[in-house]
């Protein structure tokens, strides 16, 4: 059992990594309500309970140009953490994932301060820079991962490891009564419904969301019984996002929901990340979007070495949903796959049944402990 006085500082750059952080932090106080929390990350961290330090993932900074463009606001937050771990060292420095970041802070608070530290959701050494496992190595006490696979290269390189199996698999329902759920979102019963989920960053919404206001415009005139529906995060400004459209009699806005919208639609066009894994897991016929800068696209080229860039594709090692990435995210070719999801129904059937078989997969690897309890492992580590 923790002592009273112990102090656990969790770092999220992100918005869902402060999700994730969030509950882990929940369930840490829950059990030691004694716990000092503190770190950084956003909303759902700091109403979990945890003091922050700076709120980061507010920003959402993600590729290239957006590091640069908030370099300033990044450098910030890496100097206050920093003067935060020599003032109140903690027992336990949790990261959790965000790697640009996370690394650079790991070096410093193990060389420097000898700090404790576990990595929950690892960076994805598999797809790109793998060297990073150097850095993890000589940094981290112990992963804790949440892919089955990524045990097996952690072990490999003899970092202590342990899987505590992926946050969203319990998280989405296996079943979803349709009716209800539109009916509770005032959502129309009598239409197909579209969800668009177009990400939770600014940058993505300045990327996104012209592409799928015109692709909704488009639809909308040819099918009139075609409703759309798009959760907006509570990272981003909704007005931001409704001055996208012109008219909007052909789409419901909704405060956050994003799983709830999507486990009552017909198809989902989702930006790539967290929600198309959450869409993938909720057997949803989809296509999966993503535009970043053309610096960041250019350097993703040359150092990403996986075919393929949603995870739900990745974890099957075969394009089970379509991706629509850069050039070819654009609103008459997202118009054309949607239109295809909504009437190939053999389409749609072919891919539900690998959707079926990836969340199979997924759900299958049994769990070496959960989260919370490899954390409350660590921190009795931390007095001996």
């Amino acid at each position: 059992m923790p002592s009273p006085s112990q102090r656990v500082v969790i770092i999220a750059g992100e918005e869902s990594g402060d999700q994730h952080a969030a509950r882990l932090a929940r369930d840490l106080l829950q059990d030691n309500p004694n716990l000092i929390l503190s770190g950084i990350g956003g909303r759902h961290m700091q109403e979990a309970g945890v003091e922050l330090i700076s709120d980061l993932a507010r920003f959402g900074v993600t590729g290239i140009s957006e590091v640069i463009k908030h370099a300033l606001v990044i450098k910030q937050a890496f100097s206050a953490i920093k003067r935060h771990l020599k003032q109140h060292k903690p027992d336990l420095l949790v990261l959790v994932d965000y790697p640009g970041f996370n690394l650079r802070l790991a070096k410093y608070a193990k060389h420097k301060l000898g700090i404790r530290i576990v990595y929950y959701i690892s960076p994805q050494i598999w797809a790109w820079k793998a060297k990073r496992i150097h850095t993890i190595k000589a940094c981290v006490d112990r992963m804790a991962v949440i892919l089955p696979f990524e045990k097996a290269i952690y072990e490999k390189a003899s970092v202590p490891v342990s899987f505590v199996g992926h946050p969203l698999v319990n998280k989405i329902p296996d079943e979803v009564d349709t009716e209800q759920v539109r009916s509770s979102l005032g959502l129309p019963l009598d239409k197909k419904l579209i969800a668009m989920l177009p990400g939770s960053r600014r940058n993505e919404i300045e990327r996104h969301m012209p592409v799928l206001a015109e692709t909704a415009t488009r639809l909308s005139a040819i099918h009139p019984d075609w409703h759309f529906v798009i959760p907006i995060a509570k990272t981003l400004d909704p007005e931001t996002v409704k001055g996208y459209f012109a008219r909007q009699d052909m789409v419901t806005f909704l405060p956050g929901q994003a799983v709830e919208a999507a486990s009552c639609s017909d198809c989902v066009v989702v930006a790539s990340g967290t929600a198309s894994l959450e869409c993938a897991l909720l057997l949803k016929p989809m296509c999966i979007i993503y535009k970043v800068s053309m610096l960041t696209a250019m350097a993703a080229r040359a150092l990403v070495k996986v075919p393929y860039l949603g995870l739900c594709n990745l974890l099957q090692n075969e394009m089970i949903v379509p991706e629509l990435l850069q050039n070819d995210c654009n609103p008459g070719q997202v118009s054309s796959m949607l239109h295809a999801l909504l009437s190939n129904r053999e389409m749609a059937h072919a891919m539900q049944e690998k959707l079926k078989l990836m969340k199979q997969n997924l759900s299958a690897g049994e769990a070496d402990c959960s989260i919370v309890s490899l954390v409350k492992e660590e921190l009795a580590n931390s007095v001996k």
